[in-house]
């Protein structure tokens, strides 16, 4: 599937001078289905040449995602549309969603990525981890995925899903009470006090609705330390924050790697919509 959404452009012009041969061929008959045959493949020629050769590569691109580091924006197998005119007349903008060339240091080659903006050129960030705290003990991620899995049907505890927010703790999307979670801890009754992990942008923390977990890990590792978007690059992340390779991987990534902003989902079916 993607070889055909996505195919080279020596492909598409062995197609077209294929179709193009056809309908000079069978143009020469004088048979009234050798003339229909001939209109089509002559109509054919002209929007794979339109579509792959100048559409596609100006203004519209379909991309497939392989992966979930976007979760819950972008999900395995989905397909989009990419409008990859629209940053020749402005630069990226914070929460684009964009597709760009990876950058040496991901080691993928020419290999596509999608990923958040998360900063743009003057912008410092850092990330602070989430944490719970229930009585005096102190439960990170990992702490939380174990000792709230009997809540979880994954029987992967790696996969389980914990979210920290301002409204409480969730797993895989249900919300645990403060009695669940203190009985999870072994300690019934106890004090809950949850403390979501966050972006800070220059000093002010991201308000996040898209991502599906908030981050635990902190960046970069000294608490006080901030990373600087320097002129010409542009700090980017996964929404499935926790399972991506992104710029704390990586790095800043170099403005002109940029093929593009996602716009739109449009496969399969039930997925199809704009994106934010």
């Amino acid at each position: 599937m993607e070889r055909l959404a996505n195919p080279s452009w020596q492909s598409v012009a062995f197609v077209v001078a294929v179709l193009a041969l056809v309908r000079l061929t069978i143009g020469r008959l004088k048979a009234p289905a050798a003339k229909r045959v001939g209109e089509v493949a002559e109509s054919l020629a002209i929007a794979i040449f339109l579509v792959f050769l100048v559409i596609r590569p100006t203004l519209v691109q379909a991309y497939y995602i392989p992966s979930g580091s976007m979760r819950p924006t972008l999900l395995e197998s989905d397909r989009i549309l990419v409008n990859k005119l629209i940053y020749r007349f402005r630069e990226p903008r914070l929460g684009d969603v964009m597709v760009f060339q990876s950058p040496p240091a991901a080691k993928k080659g020419e290999k596509d990525f999608v990923k958040r903006v998360i900063g743009v050129p003057g912008d410092e960030i850092r990330m602070q981890s989430g944490y719970v705290m229930v009585g005096p003990e102190q439960y990170h991620h990992p702490e939380l995925r174990v000792m709230l899995r009997g809540h979880s049907e994954r029987s992967n505890i790696a996969d389980i899903q914990v979210k920290l927010t301002a409204k409480g703790v969730y797993v895989d999307g249900r919300k645990m009470t403060e009695r669940q979670i203190a009985a999870a801890a072994g300690q019934p009754g106890a004090r809950v006090v949850v403390h979501p992990g966050v972006i800070l942008r220059n000093g002010k923390p991201l308000n996040e609705s898209y991502v599906s977990e908030d981050p635990d890990r902190p960046y970069p590792a000294g608490p006080d330390d901030a990373i600087k978007v320097r002129k010409g690059f542009l700090f980017v992340m996964g929404d499935n924050r926790n399972e991506s390779s992104d710029s704390r991987v990586w790095g800043l990534l170099d403005r002109h790697r940029a093929r593009g902003k996602a716009m739109f989902i449009f496969w399969p079916p039930n997925r199809i919509r704009w994106l934010r």
